[in-house]
Protein backbone atom coordinates (compact mmCIF):
# COMPACT_ATOMS: atom_id res chain seq x y z
CA UNK A 1 0.00 0.00 0.00
CA UNK A 2 1.39 3.51 -0.84
CA UNK A 3 2.26 5.83 2.18
CA UNK A 4 0.51 9.02 2.62
CA UNK A 5 2.09 12.34 1.68
CA UNK A 6 1.67 13.07 5.18
CA UNK A 7 4.73 10.71 6.05
CA UNK A 8 6.77 12.74 4.08
CA UNK A 9 9.86 14.09 5.59
CA UNK A 10 9.47 18.34 5.95
CA UNK A 11 11.52 20.31 3.12
CA UNK A 12 13.62 23.15 3.63
CA UNK A 13 12.51 26.72 2.67
CA UNK A 14 14.45 27.49 -0.35
CA UNK A 15 14.61 30.11 -2.87
CA UNK A 16 12.09 28.95 -6.08
CA UNK A 17 13.80 26.86 -8.58
CA UNK A 18 13.10 28.73 -12.07
CA UNK A 19 10.68 26.78 -14.10
CA UNK A 20 10.01 28.94 -17.07
CA UNK A 21 6.69 29.12 -18.38
CA UNK A 22 5.97 27.79 -21.34
CA UNK A 23 3.95 29.50 -24.49
CA UNK A 24 0.35 28.01 -25.44
CA UNK A 25 2.92 26.95 -28.56
CA UNK A 26 4.97 25.22 -26.92
CA UNK A 27 5.48 22.01 -24.54
CA UNK A 28 6.84 22.28 -20.99
CA UNK A 29 10.58 21.00 -20.16
CA UNK A 30 9.59 17.21 -19.65
CA UNK A 31 10.66 15.32 -16.64
CA UNK A 32 13.50 12.31 -16.63
CA UNK A 33 11.50 9.30 -15.50
CA UNK A 34 13.41 6.73 -13.77
CA UNK A 35 12.22 3.96 -11.32
CA UNK A 36 13.03 6.00 -8.24
CA UNK A 37 11.36 9.03 -9.56
CA UNK A 38 8.31 6.79 -9.90
CA UNK A 39 8.79 4.92 -6.73
CA UNK A 40 8.62 8.26 -4.89
CA UNK A 41 5.66 9.17 -7.04
CA UNK A 42 3.71 5.84 -5.52
CA UNK A 43 4.96 6.90 -1.67
CA UNK A 44 3.23 10.40 -2.49
CA UNK A 45 -0.04 8.71 -3.00
CA UNK A 46 -2.68 9.21 -0.13
CA UNK A 47 -4.38 6.48 1.62
CA UNK A 48 -7.82 6.80 1.38
CA UNK A 49 -8.49 7.50 4.96
CA UNK A 50 -6.82 10.74 4.06
CA UNK A 51 -8.51 11.55 1.12
CA UNK A 52 -12.20 11.27 2.79
CA UNK A 53 -10.83 14.09 5.09
CA UNK A 54 -9.56 15.99 2.51
CA UNK A 55 -13.27 16.10 0.73
CA UNK A 56 -12.58 13.39 -1.61
CA UNK A 57 -15.63 10.55 -2.61
CA UNK A 58 -13.96 7.39 -2.05
CA UNK A 59 -17.61 5.01 -2.32
CA UNK A 60 -21.63 5.78 -3.55
CA UNK A 61 -23.03 8.44 -1.00
CA UNK A 62 -25.25 7.37 1.64
CA UNK A 63 -29.19 7.42 1.72
CA UNK A 64 -28.38 10.26 4.52
CA UNK A 65 -25.37 11.97 2.93
CA UNK A 66 -27.73 12.21 -0.48
CA UNK A 67 -30.36 14.24 1.95
CA UNK A 68 -27.83 16.69 2.62
CA UNK A 69 -27.76 17.43 -0.97
CA UNK A 70 -31.32 18.47 -1.25
CA UNK A 71 -32.16 22.21 -1.97
CA UNK A 72 -34.15 24.44 -1.56
CA UNK A 73 -36.65 25.49 -4.22
CA UNK A 74 -36.51 29.11 -4.71
CA UNK A 75 -32.78 29.89 -3.39
CA UNK A 76 -31.12 26.80 -4.33
CA UNK A 77 -29.56 26.74 -0.81
CA UNK A 78 -28.77 23.11 0.52
CA UNK A 79 -31.79 22.82 3.36
CA UNK A 80 -31.46 23.37 7.16
CA UNK A 81 -30.76 19.88 9.03
CA UNK A 82 -34.06 20.54 11.06
CA UNK A 83 -36.04 20.61 7.68
CA UNK A 84 -34.40 17.73 6.30
CA UNK A 85 -35.37 15.60 9.26
CA UNK A 86 -38.76 16.65 9.34
CA UNK A 87 -39.44 15.11 5.99
CA UNK A 88 -38.18 18.57 4.51
CA UNK A 89 -41.46 20.11 5.14
CA UNK A 90 -42.27 23.82 6.40
CA UNK A 91 -42.10 24.05 10.67
CA UNK A 92 -45.47 23.74 12.31
CA UNK A 93 -45.95 26.71 13.92
CA UNK A 94 -45.53 27.13 17.36
CA UNK A 95 -48.65 27.32 20.06
CA UNK A 96 -48.28 31.22 21.60
CA UNK A 97 -45.93 32.59 18.63
CA UNK A 98 -46.54 35.21 16.29
CA UNK A 99 -47.68 32.97 13.68
CA UNK A 100 -50.73 31.77 16.06
CA UNK A 101 -53.89 32.91 14.27
CA UNK A 102 -54.15 35.28 17.14
CA UNK A 103 -51.16 37.48 15.30
CA UNK A 104 -51.73 37.41 12.15
CA UNK A 105 -49.00 39.68 10.86
CA UNK A 106 -46.53 41.98 12.06
CA UNK A 107 -49.15 45.05 11.39
CA UNK A 108 -51.86 43.71 14.01
CA UNK A 109 -49.05 42.54 16.31
CA UNK A 110 -47.79 46.67 15.84
CA UNK A 111 -51.43 48.12 16.69
CA UNK A 112 -51.68 45.59 19.72
CA UNK A 113 -48.94 47.31 21.27
CA UNK A 114 -49.26 50.63 20.28
CA UNK A 115 -53.39 50.92 21.92
CA UNK A 116 -51.67 49.01 24.97
CA UNK A 117 -50.06 52.59 25.67
CA UNK A 118 -46.48 50.65 25.27
CA UNK A 119 -44.41 51.86 22.86
CA UNK A 120 -41.44 50.41 24.29
CA UNK A 121 -38.73 49.53 21.39
CA UNK A 122 -37.82 46.46 23.52
CA UNK A 123 -41.41 45.17 22.89
CA UNK A 124 -41.76 46.08 19.46
CA UNK A 125 -42.22 43.45 16.82
CA UNK A 126 -38.79 42.32 15.18
CA UNK A 127 -38.52 42.16 11.26
CA UNK A 128 -38.86 38.59 10.15
CA UNK A 129 -35.23 37.00 9.35
CA UNK A 130 -35.83 36.05 5.73
CA UNK A 131 -33.72 33.01 5.66
CA UNK A 132 -34.72 32.20 1.75
CA UNK A 133 -33.29 34.97 -0.68
CA UNK A 134 -33.77 34.02 -4.07
CA UNK A 135 -34.22 35.67 -7.36
CA UNK A 136 -37.90 34.79 -9.13
CA UNK A 137 -36.89 35.46 -12.70
CA UNK A 138 -35.34 34.05 -15.01
CA UNK A 139 -31.47 34.55 -16.85
CA UNK A 140 -32.02 35.94 -20.22
CA UNK A 141 -29.30 37.95 -22.05
CA UNK A 142 -26.91 37.66 -18.47
CA UNK A 143 -29.13 39.74 -16.47
CA UNK A 144 -32.14 38.40 -13.98
CA UNK A 145 -35.48 39.35 -15.21
CA UNK A 146 -36.82 39.98 -12.08
CA UNK A 147 -34.27 43.24 -11.02
CA UNK A 148 -32.46 43.36 -13.99
CA UNK A 149 -29.26 42.17 -12.14
CA UNK A 150 -26.26 40.22 -13.78
CA UNK A 151 -25.77 36.54 -12.15
CA UNK A 152 -23.99 36.93 -9.02
CA UNK A 153 -25.95 39.87 -7.88
CA UNK A 154 -27.77 39.65 -4.51
CA UNK A 155 -31.17 38.31 -4.72
CA UNK A 156 -34.14 40.67 -5.12
CA UNK A 157 -36.51 38.76 -2.84
CA UNK A 158 -37.02 36.85 0.74
CA UNK A 159 -38.72 34.61 2.77
CA UNK A 160 -38.91 33.58 5.91
CA UNK A 161 -39.03 30.06 5.25
CA UNK A 162 -37.25 27.82 2.84
CA UNK A 163 -39.44 26.07 0.12
CA UNK A 164 -38.00 22.16 0.02
CA UNK A 165 -37.33 21.37 -3.83
CA UNK A 166 -39.75 17.92 -4.85
CA UNK A 167 -37.18 15.49 -6.21
CA UNK A 168 -38.35 12.93 -8.29
CA UNK A 169 -37.68 9.07 -7.68
CA UNK A 170 -34.18 8.06 -8.14
CA UNK A 171 -33.29 11.68 -9.14
CA UNK A 172 -30.48 12.25 -6.50
CA UNK A 173 -29.23 8.89 -6.88
CA UNK A 174 -28.70 9.77 -10.20
CA UNK A 175 -27.49 13.19 -10.12
CA UNK A 176 -24.96 12.11 -7.40
CA UNK A 177 -23.96 8.55 -8.89
CA UNK A 178 -19.82 8.15 -8.74
CA UNK A 179 -17.60 6.04 -10.89
CA UNK A 180 -14.42 4.12 -10.73
CA UNK A 181 -11.89 4.22 -13.12
CA UNK A 182 -12.36 1.03 -15.18
CA UNK A 183 -9.87 -1.34 -16.48
CA UNK A 184 -8.14 -0.02 -19.22
CA UNK A 185 -8.96 -0.91 -22.41
CA UNK A 186 -7.59 1.85 -24.93
CA UNK A 187 -4.95 1.06 -27.77
CA UNK A 188 -1.17 1.71 -26.05
CA UNK A 189 -0.53 1.81 -22.34
CA UNK A 190 -2.31 4.19 -20.14
CA UNK A 191 0.15 7.06 -18.85
CA UNK A 192 2.10 6.81 -15.55
CA UNK A 193 0.70 9.89 -14.19
CA UNK A 194 -1.47 12.83 -15.38
CA UNK A 195 -2.66 16.06 -14.08
CA UNK A 196 -5.74 17.42 -13.95
CA UNK A 197 -7.43 20.45 -13.74
CA UNK A 198 -11.02 21.46 -14.02
CA UNK A 199 -13.24 24.59 -14.76
CA UNK A 200 -16.95 25.29 -12.61
CA UNK A 201 -19.98 27.20 -13.51
CA UNK A 202 -23.08 27.08 -11.67
CA UNK A 203 -25.88 25.31 -12.28
CA UNK A 204 -29.50 26.23 -11.78
CA UNK A 205 -29.73 23.88 -9.04
CA UNK A 206 -27.27 25.71 -6.91
CA UNK A 207 -24.61 23.15 -7.51
CA UNK A 208 -21.23 23.18 -9.32
CA UNK A 209 -21.00 21.78 -12.67
CA UNK A 210 -18.07 20.84 -14.83
CA UNK A 211 -17.37 23.58 -17.49
CA UNK A 212 -13.91 22.59 -19.05
CA UNK A 213 -11.48 19.71 -18.06
CA UNK A 214 -7.62 19.74 -19.03
CA UNK A 215 -5.18 16.89 -18.75
CA UNK A 216 -1.43 16.92 -18.72
CA UNK A 217 0.97 14.42 -19.05
CA UNK A 218 3.46 14.11 -15.80
CA UNK A 219 6.67 13.49 -17.34
CA UNK A 220 6.55 14.64 -21.10
CA UNK A 221 4.36 17.93 -20.07
CA UNK A 222 2.37 16.96 -23.61
CA UNK A 223 -1.44 18.14 -23.36
CA UNK A 224 -3.51 14.77 -23.13
CA UNK A 225 -6.69 16.58 -23.16
CA UNK A 226 -8.51 20.24 -23.27
CA UNK A 227 -11.74 20.62 -24.14
CA UNK A 228 -15.08 22.68 -23.12
CA UNK A 229 -17.34 20.41 -21.28
CA UNK A 230 -21.49 21.20 -22.64
CA UNK A 231 -23.39 20.74 -19.41
CA UNK A 232 -25.85 18.11 -18.51
CA UNK A 233 -27.85 20.62 -16.62
CA UNK A 234 -29.19 24.48 -16.98
CA UNK A 235 -26.89 26.78 -15.94
CA UNK A 236 -27.04 29.94 -13.85
CA UNK A 237 -23.84 31.46 -15.40
CA UNK A 238 -20.44 30.03 -16.29
CA UNK A 239 -18.52 31.28 -13.68
CA UNK A 240 -16.56 33.40 -16.59
CA UNK A 241 -15.08 35.78 -13.93
CA UNK A 242 -12.49 32.66 -12.72
CA UNK A 243 -13.33 30.22 -15.32
CA UNK A 244 -12.43 32.33 -18.29
CA UNK A 245 -15.24 30.47 -20.03
CA UNK A 246 -17.95 32.50 -21.52
CA UNK A 247 -21.85 31.34 -22.46
CA UNK A 248 -20.77 32.41 -26.05
CA UNK A 249 -17.70 30.11 -26.04
CA UNK A 250 -19.98 27.15 -24.91
CA UNK A 251 -22.56 27.64 -27.75
CA UNK A 252 -19.76 28.38 -30.17
CA UNK A 253 -18.37 24.67 -29.01
CA UNK A 254 -21.56 23.08 -29.38
CA UNK A 255 -22.01 24.70 -32.56
CA UNK A 256 -18.81 23.39 -34.20
CA UNK A 257 -18.76 20.24 -32.00
CA UNK A 258 -15.80 20.74 -30.45
CA UNK A 259 -16.95 20.00 -27.32
CA UNK A 260 -17.23 17.13 -24.55
CA UNK A 261 -21.29 16.72 -24.54
CA UNK A 262 -21.61 16.12 -20.05
CA UNK A 263 -19.61 14.54 -17.45
CA UNK A 264 -20.09 11.07 -19.03
CA UNK A 265 -18.04 12.08 -21.86
CA UNK A 266 -15.43 13.72 -19.90
CA UNK A 267 -14.48 10.80 -17.48
CA UNK A 268 -14.40 8.58 -20.70
CA UNK A 269 -12.12 11.14 -22.61
CA UNK A 270 -10.21 11.08 -19.70
CA UNK A 271 -10.18 7.13 -19.31
CA UNK A 272 -8.73 7.15 -23.02
CA UNK A 273 -4.76 7.50 -21.13
CA UNK A 274 -5.79 6.68 -17.56
CA UNK A 275 -6.28 3.16 -16.06
CA UNK A 276 -6.45 2.29 -12.65
CA UNK A 277 -2.88 2.20 -12.09
CA UNK A 278 -2.19 5.78 -13.57
CA UNK A 279 -1.11 8.57 -10.59
CA UNK A 280 -3.99 11.26 -10.77
CA UNK A 281 -2.35 14.43 -9.84
CA UNK A 282 -4.35 17.59 -9.45
CA UNK A 283 -4.05 20.96 -6.61
CA UNK A 284 -7.29 20.44 -4.15
CA UNK A 285 -8.55 18.03 -6.61
CA UNK A 286 -11.21 16.62 -4.67
CA UNK A 287 -13.61 19.54 -6.63
CA UNK A 288 -12.54 18.83 -9.47
CA UNK A 289 -13.13 14.62 -9.36
CA UNK A 290 -16.80 15.63 -7.61
CA UNK A 291 -17.27 17.43 -10.76
CA UNK A 292 -16.73 14.24 -13.02
CA UNK A 293 -18.65 12.18 -10.54
CA UNK A 294 -15.63 9.96 -10.76
CA UNK A 295 -13.27 7.74 -8.00
CA UNK A 296 -9.91 7.49 -8.49
CA UNK A 297 -7.55 4.68 -6.29
CA UNK A 298 -4.44 6.80 -7.09
CA UNK A 299 -4.25 10.93 -6.00
CA UNK A 300 -1.38 12.92 -5.41
CA UNK A 301 -3.33 16.61 -4.43
CA UNK A 302 -0.32 18.86 -3.94
CA UNK A 303 -2.21 21.00 -1.66
CA UNK A 304 -2.04 17.82 0.54
CA UNK A 305 1.76 17.61 0.02
CA UNK A 306 2.53 20.93 0.54
CA UNK A 307 0.10 21.52 3.49
CA UNK A 308 2.38 18.48 5.05
CA UNK A 309 6.01 20.33 4.30
CA UNK A 310 4.76 22.92 7.26
CA UNK A 311 4.90 22.96 10.93
CA UNK A 312 0.92 23.60 12.13
CA UNK A 313 1.28 27.37 13.68
CA UNK A 314 2.81 28.36 9.66
CA UNK A 315 0.03 26.86 7.90
CA UNK A 316 -2.56 29.11 10.22
CA UNK A 317 -0.81 31.52 8.90
CA UNK A 318 -0.81 30.89 5.60
CA UNK A 319 -4.89 30.00 6.20
CA UNK A 320 -5.08 33.57 8.00
CA UNK A 321 -3.40 35.28 5.05
CA UNK A 322 -5.77 33.55 2.61
CA UNK A 323 -8.97 34.54 4.66
CA UNK A 324 -7.77 38.24 4.55
CA UNK A 325 -6.53 38.14 1.30
CA UNK A 326 -10.01 36.90 0.25
CA UNK A 327 -12.19 38.94 2.17
CA UNK A 328 -10.13 42.32 0.36
CA UNK A 329 -11.21 40.11 -3.12
CA UNK A 330 -14.86 40.85 -2.39
CA UNK A 331 -17.63 39.72 -4.66
CA UNK A 332 -18.57 37.34 -1.84
CA UNK A 333 -21.73 36.67 -3.22
CA UNK A 334 -20.43 35.00 -6.39
CA UNK A 335 -17.68 32.93 -4.28
CA UNK A 336 -19.67 31.62 -2.06
CA UNK A 337 -21.61 30.11 -5.35
CA UNK A 338 -18.60 28.37 -6.52
CA UNK A 339 -17.05 25.52 -4.03
CA UNK A 340 -13.53 24.85 -6.71
CA UNK A 341 -10.85 24.59 -3.68
CA UNK A 342 -8.63 25.52 -6.71
CA UNK A 343 -9.99 29.35 -7.36
CA UNK A 344 -7.93 30.48 -4.43
CA UNK A 345 -7.54 34.26 -3.62
CA UNK A 346 -4.93 36.49 -5.43
CA UNK A 347 -2.13 37.42 -3.24
CA UNK A 348 1.16 38.19 -3.38
CA UNK A 349 4.29 36.33 -3.38
CA UNK A 350 6.58 36.18 -0.36
CA UNK A 351 8.38 39.30 0.77
CA UNK A 352 11.72 37.31 1.50
CA UNK A 353 12.76 33.66 0.19
CA UNK A 354 11.86 32.45 4.07
CA UNK A 355 8.80 34.12 4.10
CA UNK A 356 5.90 31.35 2.91
CA UNK A 357 2.65 32.46 1.20
CA UNK A 358 -0.50 30.47 1.05
CA UNK A 359 -0.96 27.24 0.00
CA UNK A 360 -3.41 28.07 -3.09
CA UNK A 361 -1.70 27.11 -6.38
CA UNK A 362 -1.26 30.99 -7.22
CA UNK A 363 0.63 31.36 -4.15
CA UNK A 364 2.65 28.08 -4.34
CA UNK A 365 3.27 29.02 -8.35
CA UNK A 366 4.86 32.49 -7.05
CA UNK A 367 6.80 31.06 -3.65
CA UNK A 368 7.94 27.24 -5.67
CA UNK A 369 8.66 28.36 -9.08
CA UNK A 370 8.83 31.63 -9.27
CA UNK A 371 5.50 32.35 -11.93
CA UNK A 372 2.74 34.22 -12.06
CA UNK A 373 -0.55 32.19 -12.67
CA UNK A 374 -4.06 33.15 -12.55
CA UNK A 375 -3.51 37.14 -13.24
CA UNK A 376 -6.50 39.22 -11.92
CA UNK A 377 -8.83 40.05 -14.99
CA UNK A 378 -8.08 37.21 -17.35
CA UNK A 379 -9.32 34.13 -15.72
CA UNK A 380 -8.08 30.76 -14.66
CA UNK A 381 -6.97 28.58 -17.53
CA UNK A 382 -6.56 25.14 -16.51
CA UNK A 383 -4.10 23.97 -18.80
CA UNK A 384 -1.60 26.31 -17.00
CA UNK A 385 -3.05 25.73 -13.98
CA UNK A 386 -2.25 21.94 -14.52
CA UNK A 387 1.29 22.60 -15.62
CA UNK A 388 1.84 25.10 -12.12
CA UNK A 389 0.38 21.92 -10.26
CA UNK A 390 3.35 19.50 -12.12
CA UNK A 391 5.70 21.70 -11.78
CA UNK A 392 5.04 22.00 -7.93
CA UNK A 393 5.15 18.50 -7.71
CA UNK A 394 8.40 18.10 -9.26
CA UNK A 395 9.81 20.57 -7.16
CA UNK A 396 8.87 18.46 -3.99
CA UNK A 397 9.91 15.50 -5.50
CA UNK A 398 13.38 17.11 -6.06
CA UNK A 399 13.72 18.15 -2.70
CA UNK A 400 13.20 14.17 -1.07
CA UNK A 401 15.56 12.82 -3.53
CA UNK A 402 18.39 15.11 -2.33
CA UNK A 403 20.74 14.02 -0.05
CA UNK A 404 19.55 14.64 3.54
CA UNK A 405 23.11 16.13 4.04
CA UNK A 406 22.32 19.01 1.59
CA UNK A 407 19.40 20.18 3.32
CA UNK A 408 19.52 23.75 4.82
CA UNK A 409 18.02 23.49 7.84
CA UNK A 410 18.43 26.92 9.38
Amino acid sequence: MSLASSQAPARPVAIPIPFPMPSRDNQPEPIQSSEEYIQQLQILTHFNSDLRKAGYVMQQLSQDYLDRKRRCFLCSRHLPYKLKKTGWLPKTPVQGSRNNDNYDDDEDLGQRINSSGQGDSSKRAKKPVLNCKYHPGKVIQRKWTCCNGIPGSPPCQGKEDHTPKVYAAGELEREWRYFHTPGFQSRGSPAIAVVIDCEMGTASTGESELIRVSAVDYFSGKVLLDKLVYPDVKMIHFNTKYSGVTRQDMENARRTRSCLLGRASARNALWEFIGPNTVVIGHGANSDLTSLRWIHPLIIDTYLVEKANRPPEEDKQGKQAEQTSEALAGDQQLQNEVTDTQQGPDEKGPAAPKQRGGLSLKALAKERLGRDIQVKGKGHDSVEDSIAARDILHWNICKLLEPVDDFDLN
